[in-house]
């Protein structure tokens, strides 16, 4: 009898690496879905200096985050001040030798630009590759607003000053930056007005410690160069000497760290105000990098995603004990918009506000008061 089964087996991709919030957006989602295996990052970058093309970003850098995910990069060198053309063919002769080695897919960030898109699918097809758009098709702002839930953390690497002010180069890509821009400008700069360097993202297996150090302006474009930046004094000496020292088993940190007890107490009485790490560190009184890395260290996640988790335990508060509407809750809680408060409550607690509400105040809902107040996701799906 002929044997008919099959070995299945994931599509086998490389993500056109810019260093920036879309190309690690992008690779999140494949890597979240099994029919994708992303073997590794392509990112061009000048001849000349190294640097990542429109981001300016040294090479390095660049390295760096591939490490932080585990997946090797290769850098594509190009001559920046060759024709188009010319590019594009060196893009080719980099996908085509992928090709060769049994890889199909090229996956890009773009989510709007048609133009782009038409390019980008050409040019893998050249190689005998497919074009692959995860982000195709998304709404900036929403796209902007799931980043920040999910607490992506980039900062401002580049912006075309043509249409961004220079002093926007080197500031954190937040919620703050976005309501900094003009009305005129794309939430997430999808059409080139400004691009970004990220530090760290969802499934990143560490954190690259990166900070802006100087900006240079050439041209219509003005530059933050990005440094990878070492402990300083003051992160060596937190908490004289606790900070590296592990925990007692089933310690909360929050009561084991006098400063991350202000913290929390802060947060709590400042919910419903704008909070960010930069306006927190100074209540931990350390510098907003050395309060990332530390709050990151101890509570496993970074400051903007606790924030959410933090606002979403108010809401799982004010949904059991009144019976205001969905969208007073969310405000209630802290969120600005009703969008980003259901985004985030999905995310925490695996279903929408009033789903959570039916099943606490229903049939059982006295057995489910009697457990932790912030369990597993309390929702059928």
């Amino acid at each position: 009898m002929r044997d008919r089964s099959f070995r299945w087996r994931p599509q086998q991709a490389l993500v056109w690496w810019t260093g920036g919030k879309d190309s690690a957006w992008a690779l999140y989602l494949l890597q979240q879905d099994p029919a994708w295996d992303v073997l590794g990052l392509i990112s061009p970058v000048n001849e000349k200096n190294g640097r990542a093309l429109l981001h300016g970003v040294r090479d390095e850098m660049l390295e760096q985050q591939a490490h932080s995910l585990g997946l090797p990069i290769q850098l594509v060198p190009v001559d920046w001040t060759t024709s188009r053309r010319e590019r594009e063919a060196a893009y080719q002769r980099a996908l085509s030798a992928a090709r060769m080695e049994g890889l199909e897919f090229v996956v890009f960030g773009n989510l709007s630009s048609d133009q782009l898109r038409e390019r980008q699918s050409l040019g893998a097809g050249r190689a005998g590759m497919e074009a692959v758009f995860p982000l195709w098709g998304r709404d900036s702002r929403e796209h902007a607003t799931e980043l920040a839930v999910a607490g992506v953390s980039s900062w401002v690497c580049s912006v075309d000053t043509g249409s961004v002010s220079a002093e926007l180069a080197g500031r954190r890509y937040d919620e703050a930056f976005v309501d900094a821009l003009p009305r005129s400008v794309d939430p997430v700069g999808e059409r080139n007005e400004f691009h970004t360097f990220v530090e760290w993202a969802p499934g990143w297996h560490r954190q690259v410690p990166a900070a802006p150090s100087q900006r240079i302006e050439v041209y219509d474009f003005a530059f933050a160069e990005m440094e990878l930046e070492e402990p300083d004094e003051e992160d060596l000496l937190i908490g004289a000497g606790v900070t590296n020292d592990p925990l007692p088993e089933r310690v909360d940190p929050f009561d084991y760290f006098d400063r991350l007890a202000r913290v929390r107490r802060y947060v709590d009485e400042h919910l419903v105000e704008h909070l960010d790490a930069n306006s927190v560190a100074d209540v931990a009184a350390m510098s907003t990098t050395g309060f990332s890395r530390f709050f990151r260290q101890h509570i496993g996640m970074p400051f903007s995603v606790w924030l959410a988790h933090r606002r979403v335990e108010r809401a799982c508060r004010l949904l059991r004990e009144h019976d205001y509407a969905v969208g007073q809750v969310g405000f209630a809680a802290g969120f600005h918009s009703e969008r980003t408060f259901r985004r985030a409550f999905h995310e925490r607690m695996g279903c929408s506000p009033a789903a959570y509400r039916k099943r606490r105040l229903g049939k059982g809902a006295d057995e489910a008061d009697a457990k932790d107040s912030m369990p597993a996701p309390l929702c059928e799906s």
